[in-house]
């Protein structure tokens, strides 16, 4: 029943083209019948339309989840980002992860230096288990804005990044993101296990110059 809860833009769309055959009927042979055709097709799709907007699917749901998430990024916002991420949140990067204080800390602390000029959404797949309690999204990233170091700001072009979300059901109708998997990135994206397991070492270098810190995006000094 996707066709009808999640998209019913074909069926509508085919009703409403039935329609209109039925109008050029109606011109060509002057019987009413075709006019009464033709505003049964129309009230169907009506009909097909107004079920679609009433209609919720967890997918649609799930979706929803994602475009909010995507608003709290793009708004460099990590209370609206929390809002929608279960208490043990898990974030994977290259087969590594960490999970809840720890991933609440990096994406707080990458929030509070990307600045964002957009953030888009493409090519969302959503899925939800209806019995399970559990839904996943696929869908890739396009952002531009800039980035602060401690004495600079740098600029990143268009760059893309892939990501698949893991969702559990906490209360009906209720879903949040309890997994966070990059599974495409820049080469500069530093991964943040690596870092946290390597927070603790300091360096007894005794010299003045630090290296150039590692970014999450292409960027242009």
């Amino acid at each position: 029943m996707g066709f009808l809860s999640e998209d019913a833009t074909y069926l509508a769309g085919g009703l409403a083209m039935l329609a209109v055959v039925f109008l050029v009927a109606l011109r060509t042979s002057q019987q009413g019948k075709f006019l009464i055709w033709a505003g049964i097709a129309l009230g169907l799709a009506a009909l097909v339309l107004l079920i679609e907007r009433l209609w919720v699917t967890d997918n649609e749901r799930i979706e929803q989840v994602v475009l909010e998430l995507r608003d709290a990024v793009a708004n460099s916002n990590p209370p609206a980002v929390f809002a929608l991420l279960t208490p043990e949140v898990q974030f994977v990067q290259g087969g590594q992860s960490i999970s809840g204080e720890a991933t609440r800390n990096y994406i707080e602390t990458e929030l509070k230096r990307a600045h964002f000029d957009f953030v888009r959404v493409t090519k969302l797949q959503t899925n939800a288990g209806s019995q399970s309690g559990r839904g996943s999204a696929e869908f890739r990233v396009v952002a531009s804005g800039t980035y602060e170091l401690s004495l600079a700001k740098l600029n990143f072009g268009t760059t893309n990044l892939d990501f698949s979300l893991g969702f559990r059901e906490l209360d009906p109708k209720v879903w949040r993101v309890d997994r966070i998997t990059l599974t495409r990135a820049p080469r500069e994206l530093p991964n943040p296990i690596r870092g946290a397991n390597s927070s603790s070492s300091t360096s007894s270098s005794s010299s003045s110059s630090e290296p150039r810190p590692r970014l999450p995006f292409n960027v242009r000094p």
